[in-house]
């Protein structure tokens, strides 16, 4: 299907379908659902993201309201409770649309902030109770309320199997008792629950469990880290100490909590390749429209072989991450199941984010001086290049995202 070109003119800023080239993926409802999500982004995050990250936070309370009455920020939740589908159904592509718009707001720290509910709550949707499902995820899909994900660990990082934050029931059996730590959690300050995983058994991934824990229950300390990105998403260090939370907050039953965590484990590395994706072609549309305005020794920046060649070698790298985005997004719609994406999943979210990576240096390479300051032309790549460490360590590093393809592969 062939539509008409949308958005930015500067090459290489747009999706190839944007442009006006023919998609076999991309209908008619998609592009009606991209511009929806567009107009949002430039009406409501866009103008003040600089402000935003600048003052280390966002007002992500009311900017889930009115995200939530644009049909927004749950469009992938189911209707009964309170999401928005789009006109015509919600599928994998208009997973990667709302990730790849709400990316391109162009700071990191505050798409972080809607992304987290995604990799939060379908632990609840698809395991959780009716209880759970009326008291807890009602709210946070209409905009009422927010959660985390709170998975990582101080010691462990991405080594979930062995995580040491204890759930003990109490002697009445009615709470659960929990205590322990987790590190880098998005969002910490902003939210009111963390879908938090537990050892309630013993040692490996059999004995872990997700357990629901209210923000504002006592004993629970959250504390702001000094992150080098993301600085609208309040990173957090989240500590439990002695909180009581009924046994009703329990997610699916107890040992469950491993295989519940990677259900969605797949959904958050999509949402990390196409924001990854964008945050690329950004860099590289920031790089073109500064090169094409610059003049040094007598002629414009982009008249120069070797900055053109620069261009190019970023634009292929977007180019091919975003084909493999789409791909596993076409595989993903068409059955294929956890155990078949997990490995093609992990090599994309290399791909996608090492491209992120290249092109944050090349327009830094650019932009010369102007990449440096938190202000002026070079603002955008500036904070685009601090967010590279997080896109690329955050849901698996490179390395385990290596490993672990090669391991469903059986190499």
């Amino acid at each position: 299907m062939k539509h008409e070109a949308f958005g930015s003119d500067v090459p290489f800023a747009e999706p190839a379908w944007y442009r006006g080239m023919v998609t076999p993926y991309y209908e008619e409802k998609h592009a009606l659902f991209r511009n929806k999500v567009r107009s949002y982004v430039e009406e409501h995050l866009a103008p003040f993201v600089d402000d935003w990250d600048e003052a280390g936070q966002c007002p992500i309370k009311e900017l889930r309201v009115s995200a939530h009455a644009a049909g927004v920020l749950s469009p992938w939740a189911p209707k009964a409770l309170g999401g928005t589908p789009p006109e015509g159904g919600w599928d994998e592509f208009m997973f990667v649309i709302w990730a790849d718009e709400l990316g391109r707001c162009g700071a990191g720290g505050v798409a972080i902030l809607f992304f987290i509910t995604y990799m939060a709550l379908p632990h609840i949707l698809y395991f959780g109770s009716d209880y759970l499902k009326e008291t807890i995820a009602k709210p946070v899909i209409d905009g009422k309320a927010g959660i985390a994900i709170t998975l990582t660990e101080p010691q462990g990082g991405s080594d979930l199997a062995n995580v040491r934050s204890t759930a003990v029931k109490s002697a009445d059996g009615k709470h659960y008792v929990i205590n322990g730590s987790k590190k880098f959690i998005t969002g910490g300050q902003c939210v009111d629950y963390f879908s938090t995983l537990v050892r309630t058994g013993g040692s490996g991934i059999k004995g872990l469990s997700i357990i629901v824990i209210p923000a504002s229950a006592p004993g629970v300390k959250i504390e702001k880290l000094k992150a080098a990105g993301w600085w609208a998403g309040n990173t957090t260090l989240v500590h439990f100490e002695d909180v009581e939370v009924p046994v009703e907050n329990l997610i699916g039953q107890e040992g469950m909590g491993f295989a519940i965590m990677a259900t969605a484990m797949n959904g958050e590395r999509l949402i990390g390749c196409a924001a990854a994706v964008r945050a690329a072609r950004m860099c590289l549309a920031a790089a073109i429209a500064f090169a094409r305005e610059r003049v040094t020794f007598g002629k414009k920046l982009s008249d120069s072989q070797v900055i053109r060649h620069k261009f190019a070698q970023m634009a292929r790298r977007v180019e091919a991450a975003q084909g493999v985005v789409d791909n596993l997004a076409f595989q993903m719609k068409s059955g294929a199941g956890p155990a078949e994406i997990g490995g093609p999943m992990a090599l994309a979210k290399v791909e996608c984010t090492t491209a992120h990576e290249y092109c944050a240096r090349e327009a830094s390479q650019v932009l010369g001086g102007a990449s440096f300051l938190r202000q002026g032309k070079g603002q955008l790549v500036e904070r685009l290049a601090r967010e590279v460490r997080v896109n690329v360590v955050g849901g698996g590093s490179e390395e385990i995202m290596l490993d672990l393809a090669m391991r469903m592969s059986k190499i």
